[in-house]
């Protein structure tokens, strides 16, 4: 769905002053590059940022005293347990479901309709409560983000020692990972690392960036510069439509699914306006580590099927073998009639 923001930006391409050519200080916001798809973020219910591995787990507390000295945030590794692990082929397969069934009188998992007046991909508040009440949460509480999608606190410096429980993305230096069944029985151990981080195309509040040399015909499946814009075949510009193409690699599909998978995906164009009204002219260069960009939502897909499906197959792990082994590839059509 294209939401209002869409239409703000052709707006905004319509209205911009030609004039502007003739200042050399001020020509750069013509430049085209200024109005395209720049940015997607992955988001979910609302309601699961607090479920799924976003949960404080009491399985390394000593007799389940929370004053054991056992760390509150599981130690900065990555908890999964598998309510469904009894599911066919589900033993060692992550299965949301699971979850949804058994907190389903407490926990509401169904994300919002979309709407074109959606400026964000939830509208309810997506802070990780559970953190802001514990008491071991310290310094970090007030960097916590609501932003309506998955942050990346794994290159937040505030963030990074509770990636774990904000949750979205793992480190590119791999972290500890334990996979526990419904009985909340450990059965197996690994470390994942993230793929965006490694190659910096995401900064810390979740947008990915989009590859600015993307534009291209039929296959591009070079993801090293961030997500693809191209065409294929009854997807052209002549026909008014294009695809966007990201892969979610190993590490980032494994841990997006541990946290709850994809339900909204957003497609984000720059908010000129409020970067020019910061002082900053372009051209605004990516920086996942300092990133001045700020970005407007103009496009929006929901979904409530798993995208991130995967179960045990041949006698391997769907979570810790398949997942980790294989790429999933999203493909978003735009249909702009």
């Amino acid at each position: 769905m294209f939401v209002q923001g869409f239409g703000e930006i052709l707006t905004d391409i319509l209205t911009v002053n030609p004039a502007f050519s003739d200042l050399p200080s001020a020509s750069s916001i013509l430049d085209t590059s200024n109005y395209t798809f720049q940015a997607l973020t992955f988001g979910k219910d609302a309601e699961g940022f607090v479920q799924h591995s976003h949960a404080i787990s009491s399985i390394q507390y000593v007799d389940g005293v929370v004053a054991s000295g056992a760390s509150s945030f599981d130690s900065g590794i990555l908890t999964v347990i598998n309510y469904a692990s009894d599911a066919t082929n589900g033993a060692s397969s992550y299965i949301p479901s699971g979850t949804y069934l058994l907190f389903s009188s407490t926990y509401n998992s169904v994300p919002n309709d979309p709407s074109p007046l959606d400026r964000r991909l939830e509208r309810g508040s997506t802070l990780s409560n559970n953190l802001t009440t514990s008491t071991a949460s310290g310094s970090f509480t007030s960097a916590l983000p609501d932003l309506g999608h998955y942050a990346n606190p794994a290159v937040d410096g505030q963030l990074s020692a509770v990636w774990n429980k904000v949750g979205g993305f793992p480190p590119s230096g791999g972290n500890d990972y334990h996979f526990y069944d419904k009985d909340k029985d450990l059965i197996f151990t690994g470390t994942l690392s993230s793929d965006y981080n490694l190659s910096g195309l995401m900064d810390r509040n979740g947008f990915l960036t989009v590859n600015p040399q993307s534009v291209t015909d039929v296959v591009n499946t070079n993801f090293t510069a961030g997500a693809i814009v191209f065409s294929s075949v009854g997807f052209t510009p002549s026909v008014g439509k294009l695809k966007i193409r990201t892969r979610l690699n190993r590490g980032d599909a494994m841990s997006l699914v541990a946290f709850g998978s994809v339900k909204h995906i957003g497609i984000y164009c720059l908010d000129l306006k409020s970067i020019l009204a910061e002082g900053l002219t372009p051209p605004y260069n990516w920086n996942c580590l300092n990133n001045n960009r700020k970005y407007k939502l103009v496009a929006k897909a929901t979904i409530l099927d798993n995208p991130i499906f995967h179960r045990d197959a041949a006698g391997l792990s769907g979570f810790g073998t398949l997942l980790a082994t294989n790429s999933v590839i999203i493909n978003l059509n735009l249909d702009f009639k």
